[in-house]
């Protein structure tokens, strides 16, 4: 139990990290540039999918209980 809880601390960090790095580079492209709103959709999308799959818990959805109990 206490290497599922590690592991699941390792992630979120992780994930945490990458959208602060993907918010600072979106940042410095909406700053510094123009007319590359399609980069800054990518990258919109790329977070909004990291958010959904590790923050909202959405995968438990799909799982059964059995699954959940153990």
């Amino acid at each position: 139990m206490e290497a599922k809880k590690t592991s699941a601390n390792r992630i979120g960090i992780t994930v945490l990290i990458l959208l602060v790095m993907l918010t600072i580079g979106e940042f410095l492209i909406g700053a510094f540039t123009e007319g590359l709103w399609t980069a800054l959709l990518i990258i919109a999308l790329i977070k909004a999918f990291f958010v959904v799959r590790d923050y909202m818990h959405i995968s438990r959805l799909f799982i059964s209980e059995q699954e959940v109990e153990e």
